[in-house]
């Protein structure tokens, strides 16, 4: 079975649908901005990424946040995930709110505002996207670890979210706020152990999304805490994104060769991975080539598109012959042309295929 680990979801202002089954943190959406269930804050859509995303998928940039919008936004993620022969389920993510270090909740960022959230998808919408195609979709969970609600704790939280049958949990530490070594996180990562529900955390460059605390970009602080984690045998499932590689390759790559090193050595027999979505994109191309070149490590690798980030053919013109490139830049989606991109460079069944035992889908 082949499953891409990292697909996401993102409507410019969708308001909570009481039609659908709701988790009970969730019964108005988000708390920062209540009423939605999915958002797309106003300064992410005046980030520069966004307006070529969004020129790229075809989507008037002109159209303001609403109804049109995301009826354009659903009609071309349709498009893309129907026509995809080769892939059989896309994790569909969830993205909770930024949360400070008190855990106070801060909603849709303005434009100009320090902190805030830029994206928010409830799982409420996500499992209800999932429960409709389950042929399709799988669920990829998202809760803040500092989250408090209602009296319960964010361990609390995923229970619930672990027995609605998420196959994994998503965090972005840089934009959400989200140190490793807080009591908070440690506990939520103790119990995704117990409950045996794996961990996708972004490290390394981002360009998306606001980077709002780049002091957690470095995936050291967390490969010290599943250390710790390990030996007391409550280590989770985790699954490093983009294999925590810089947004450019003249940036710092010591987050990459920490994690390269911990993936091939100490952490060989233990469930640590990476995928390797978005680096078929802008910046990160060379690392793709990179790591088709290390088939030593590709079973420590699992396949993600990070759709809607755009596929690039043309640096890999050295490695993937022209009649080919044409092939794949023909192909109508662009999870499908991710595949086939990576399988062209190299990349061992292995790395498409292994995330349905590791997600433990059938």
């Amino acid at each position: 079975m082949v499953i891409d680990v990292h697909c996401h979801v993102g409507l410019s202002a969708r308001k909570v649908d009481g039609s659908i089954p709701r988790f009970s943190f969730e019964q108005n959406g988000a708390l920062g901005s209540p009423g939605y269930d999915s958002y797309l804050a106003p300064r992410l859509l005046k980030r520069t990424a966004w307006f070529f995303v969004r020129r790229w998928l075809g989507i008037d940039p002109k159209l303001p946040s609403g109804d049109e919008l995301d009826a354009e936004i659903e009609a071309v993620n349709e498009r893309h995930w129907s026509q995809m022969p080769s892939v059989d389920r896309l994790v569909l993510l969830a993205f909770d709110e930024y949360h400070d270090d008190d855990g106070r909740v801060i909603g849709a960022a303005e434009r100009g505002q320090a902190y805030g959230s830029d994206l928010y998808t409830s799982n409420s919408l996500v499992r209800a996207m999932c429960e409709a195609r389950p042929d399709r979709y799988l669920l990829g969970g998202s809760i803040h670890p500092y989250r408090t609600q209602d009296g319960q704790c964010a361990r609390d939280l995923l229970e619930e979210l672990t027995a609605a049958g998420a196959v994994l949990i998503k965090w972005l530490p840089i934009h959400q706020n989200i140190r490793a070594e807080d009591p908070r996180t440690v506990a939520f990562l103790r119990a995704a152990a117990q409950l045996n529900i794996p961990m996708l955390i972004h490290y390394g460059g981002e360009m998306s999304l606001a980077r709002q605390h780049m002091e957690f970009e470095h995936p050291g602080p967390m490969l010290e805490v599943l250390r710790t984690l390990r030996a007391e045998g409550n280590m989770p499932t985790v699954i490093v994104a983009h294999v925590a590689t810089p947004s450019f390759i003249w940036q710092s790559r010591d987050g990459y060769d920490t994690l390269i090193d911990a993936l091939s050595g100490e952490f060989k027999d233990a469930p640590l991975y990476a995928d390797v979505s978005a680096l078929a994109a802008f910046g990160r191309t060379t690392w793709l080539r990179r790591l088709a070149d290390m088939p030593d490590l590709h079973r420590k690798l699992l396949w993600g598109s990070d759709y809607p980030i755009p596929v690039l053919l043309w640096p890999f013109w050295r490695r993937v012959d022209y009649a080919t490139r044409q092939r794949i830049a023909g192909l109508r989606s662009w999870v499908e042309q991710d595949l086939q991109l990576k399988r062209a460079l190299g990349y061992q069944d292995c790395v498409f295929t292994q995330a349905a035992s590791i997600l433990r889908v059938k």
